[in-house]
């Protein structure tokens, strides 16, 4: 890719989140003003949440550069982020917690490793990464779930949700995920040849609670499934890092 301006649509589904997201907005931006290279647009996909983050969202358009995508209701992490790519007119995809887990720090290495790379992803599970204060229970229910997803996708952190890409990749598919991980299900079904991986500090949520629940995990064990089902049908379609 070529060193003019990566104009980039960052997407950030929000349920409660009203404590949040003006401080995701403020170190977002705080950190890309560094880089006059990257135009970077903050889309909020707010299902309707109740203590009002989506009428705060609005608010913060008069000092940042933010779209809000409001919904009827809770539809699924996969299907907001969905949303937030079909209401974006950008070439380059990026996507982001925002209960402040995802350090926004990494967000320059990760935005700028798409000149040569398909995909960028945050990644939990690289020796250099970091996770603060997960309960060891989460901790056991990710690891299981990326022991098996690594062999789909030979990706260090297959389930992440922090990671950017070019339009390009999901083209040609239909995104299907209507759970929590549909990084899984790009990097299975996607169109792309190289991919990055970045290694950060996953902190501690602040003012919100897990919007994970069993029928999440449900919803994941089955993407499992049928991931595998594609992944055999297809075999002969490979990728490379």
């Amino acid at each position: 890719m070529s060193e003019d301006i990566l104009r980039i649509s960052l997407i950030t589904p929000t349920y409660n989140e009203r404590e949040n997201i003006p401080i995701l907005a403020e170190e977002i931006f705080a950190v890309i003003a560094q880089y006059p290279e990257i135009d970077l647009e903050l889309i909020v996909v707010d299902d309707n949440s109740p203590d009002g983050t989506g009428d705060l969202a609005e608010e913060l358009k008069d000092r940042y550069p933010i779209q809000v995508v409001h919904r009827e209701g809770k539809l699924g992490l996969g299907s907001a982020v969905m949303a937030g790519f079909a209401h974006s007119d950008r070439e380059l995809l990026g996507v982001i917690d925002a209960d402040l887990s995802h350090d926004p720090v990494v967000l320059p290495q990760l935005i700028l490793g798409l000149r040569d790379h398909d995909l960028a992803i945050g990644s939990r599970y690289d020796p250099e990464s970091k996770v603060e204060k997960w309960p060891w229970y989460r901790k056991v229910i990710s690891q299981s779930g990326v022991f098996f997803a690594r062999r789909l996708t030979g990706v260090q952190d297959p389930l992440a949700g922090y990671f950017f890409l070019h339009r390009r990749v999901i083209d040609k598919m239909v995104l299907t995920s209507p759970g929590y991980k549909i990084l899984l299900e790009i990097l299975v079904k996607g169109q792309y040849n190289r991919f990055m991986e970045v290694p950060f500090i996953f902190r501690n949520r602040q003012f919100s609670s897990s919007k994970l629940n069993w029928t999440e995990y449900y919803l994941f064990a089955k993407q499992l499934l049928l991931f595998w089902l594609f992944k055999k049908r297809f075999s002969g379609h490979s990728k490379s890092n």
